[in-house]
């Protein structure tokens, strides 16, 4: 049996509100054994880039990425936000560090191919004997969605894609579980009702759920991501909440 590897996708609207993160980051660093972060916070970024007087155009609420904004996003992420991680980690004995798939060459992007959203890329290669070595020195890898080409250019990555995508290249070496971390406690029946989670989702079901549209905007694409780390390996994926993180039988659970 592999060695069990955590990886946790952490929503944008958990990191820019004080008490939430918090909550998150007591839990995260509270995982056992091997585990990696992996962050978003489009809000923070658009509230800087305000201030700087940069403009960020979104499309179904994804950033459009032109010069401007891949300077503000890699600013914000490989900077301001990784860093406020890895400070919060420290304090909670956590030996984290900060880094974008740039570096160590840890993620190797493309363009995504219609070239709508500019400088956004979708993941080409996961550099797994680096992590390796990170998890096997101890270290807690803090990772921003920033990525790089191969020759020379950064890319903006979606984290629910990136973290997916990671998780599969890992899957032959660790017993992977690849946890989506949100403002909600699930997917829910009735988005209404913060507690109508689903306990359990199979493949089956989601499909007759979202033909129904019962699940359907913000979730499909979690939902959608976790069942391809599934089928490529990824041992389970969980959706959940901060308050939930720390308790393995809550939000919803997707498996083979």
């Amino acid at each position: 049996m592999n060695e069990k590897f955590t990886i946790v996708k952490v929503s944008g609207k958990i990191v820019e509100k004080a008490d939430e993160l918090r909550t998150f980051v007591k839990a995260f660093a509270n995982i056992k054994g091997k585990k990696m972060l992996i962050f978003s916070g489009n809000m923070m970024a658009q509230e800087i880039g305000n201030k700087l007087g940069i403009k960020t155009k979104l499309i179904n609420d994804r950033p459009v990425v032109d010069a401007g904004t891949l300077k503000l996003l890699t600013m914000v992420y490989g900077g301001l936000v990784s860093r406020l991680f890895v400070s919060l980690l420290q304090g909670y004995k956590v030996n984290a560090l900060g880094v974008t798939g740039a570096d160590m060459n840890l993620v190797t992007s493309a363009k995504l191919p219609d070239g709508k959203l500019g400088d956004t890329g979708q993941v080409r290669h996961v550099n797994t004997a680096a992590i390796a070595h990170l998890l096997d020195a101890g270290i807690v890898p803090i990772l921003a969605p920033i990525t790089h080409d191969g020759r020379g250019n950064l890319l903006f990555n979606e984290t629910d894609a990136m973290a997916a995508e990671i998780a599969r290249a890992l899957a032959m070496r660790y017993d992977i579980t690849l946890i989506y971390c949100f403002e909600k406690k699930g997917v829910l029946i009735n988005p209404k009702d913060p507690d109508s989670a689903v306990a359990n989702l199979r493949r089956t079901q989601y499909k007759t759920l979202r033909d129904m549209e019962i699940i359907k905007d913000w979730f499909d694409n979690k939902v959608d991501h976790a069942f391809q780390a599934i089928e490529h390996g990824v041992k389970e994926v969980i959706i959940t909440c901060p308050s939930q993180l720390g308790n393995p039988d809550k939000g919803t659970h997707i498996k083979a």
